[in-house]
C-alpha cells in the first residue's frame, strides 16, 4: 500500500477540482476536508463523495495547527488526501502541514486550483504587480476588537498600492462576514486609528462569489448612501474588498464597467 500525503485544492465552486485531482482522489485510501478557511457548500461536498466512491472526514482547525502530527499519522500507513477549500499552499498553515509529513517521511504532492488571490484581482481589472499585502478582517467581539488590518491599508496606500481585504469566517456559521459589516468596522477602525483613508471620496471595490456565475462586481464611493446600498445588494454572499491606491489609466478604463 502506498503512503503519502495530498494537498488538494477545491477553488472557489464546485468543478474548480482539477481532473488529476479527481483522479487521485478515487485512489486515495481517506479523504479528509478542511473548509475552515473558506466556506464550502454541501452540494460540491456530495458532488466529490459520489464521484470518488468516498466519504469526507471533516477536520477542524485544531487537526492541522495543534494536533498536525496526529491527523498525519494514517499517512505512514496509507494514501491520506486533505480537500482545501481555494488553492493549497495559499494558507501558510498548509505550508506547515507539509513540512511536519516531510518531517516524518511522508511523500507529500499537491494539486493546484484557483484562488481568491488570483480570481480576485484578476477580475478586477487592476495590476497584480500593484498590490501590497493582503489582510483580513476578524469578527469584533465585546473583548476582541482588532484593528492592526488598517495598519496593513495605510502602509500600502502609502506605497501608492492595491490592498486586498479578505473577510473573517465564522467558524459555526460557515459564513464569510457579509459585506455591510465589514464596511462598518472598516469606518470604526479608521476612527479609532484616525487615519482618515475612508472619507466621502474614497473608492473601493466590494466583490462577491468571484469565480462563480453568481459574481457581481461593484465599484463605488464610500459614502453613508451608496456603500449601504452596495452592501445591501451583496447580502448573503461570499465577499472580498479591494481598497485601490491611484489608478492609471487603464485600470480606471477597466473600472468604469463596475461602478454603482
Amino acid at each position: 500500500m502506498k503512503t503519502m500525503l495530498l494537498l488538494v485544492g477545491l477553488g472557489l465552486e464546485q468543478g474548480d477540482i482539477s481532473v488529476k485531482a479527481l483522479e487521485a482522489l478515487k485512489n486515495a485510501d481517506r479523504i479528509c476536508l478542511e473548509r475552515y478557511t473558506l466556506p464550502i457548500p454541501e452540494e460540491y461536498i456530495h458532488y466529490l463523495e459520489e464521484q470518488t466512491g468516498k466519504k469526507a472526514t471533516e477536520l477542524e482547525r485544531k487537526d492541522l495547527e495543534d494536533q498536525v502530527k496526529a491527523t498525519l499519522e494514517p499517512a505512514l500507513e496509507a494514501e491520506l488526501a486533505i480537500l482545501i477549500p481555494g488553492d493549497p499552499l495559499v494558507a501558510t498553515t498548509h505550508h506547515t502541514v507539509i513540512d511536519t509529513a516531510r518531517e516524518m517521511g511522508i511523500e507529500t504532492k499537491v494539486y493546484h486550483a484557483p484562488s481568491i488571490f488570483s480570481v480576485a484581482i484578476g477580475e478586477s481589472g487592476l495590476d497584480i504587480y500593484k498590490f501590497g499585502p493582503t489582510t483580513t478582517i476578524p469578527f469584533w467581539s465585546a473583548k476582541y476588537k482588532p484593528v492592526s488590518f488598517m495598519d496593513v491599508i495605510k502602509r500600502n496606500n502609502e506605497n501608492n498600492q492595491h490592498t486586498l481585504v479578505l473577510l473573517d469566517v465564522d467558524p459555526v456559521a460557515r459564513q464569510t462576514m457579509s459585506a455591510i459589516d465589514a464596511i462598518l468596522l472598516l469606518q470604526k477602525a479608521d476612527e479609532k486609528k484616525g487615519y482618515g483613508l475612508f472619507s466621502s471620496k474614497r473608492k473601493i471595490i466590494i466583490l462577491c462569489e468571484v469565480g462563480s456565475v453568481e459574481q457581481e462586481i461593484l465599484y463605488t464611493i464610500f459614502n453613508n448612501t451608496k456603500i449601504e446600498k452596495a452592501a445591501q445588494r451583496l447580502e448573503g454572499k461570499r465577499t472580498c474588498i479591494i481598497v485601490p491606491a491611484e489608478l492609471t489609466f487603464a485600470e480606471e478604463s477597466l473600472l468604469k464597467r463596475f461602478l454603482f
